[in-house]
């Protein structure tokens, strides 16, 4: 996926500027899969519920992802490189 389809699909979710996780339903698993692939690729937290039914966590966890922090609007899985507030 490119950053250009990556805004693409980021912009069919938010509202007022800001991510809706209840547009989330709006995209495809391969769409969600592209974009938690594409997040983990540029080695940035992604939001647990943008992750698909499925998705290969063993994958993610090996990735370095094995965080899960509670943040003031969303939940996100991590790595030790990030911190989340």
């Amino acid at each position: 996926m490119k950053r250009r389809q990556f805004d693409k699909l980021c912009a069919k979710v938010l509202t007022r500027k800001r991510l809706d996780i209840t547009k989330f339903h709006v995209l495809t698993n391969e769409e969600r899969t592209g974009m938690v692939e594409y997040i983990v690729r540029y080695r940035g937290p992604v939001i647990i519920e943008l992750i698909p039914e499925g998705f290969d966590m063993s994958w993610l966890h090996s990735m370095g992802y094995i965080y899960e922090t509670k943040g003031k609007d969303y939940n996100w899985i991590h790595n030790s490189e990030t911190t989340v507030k």
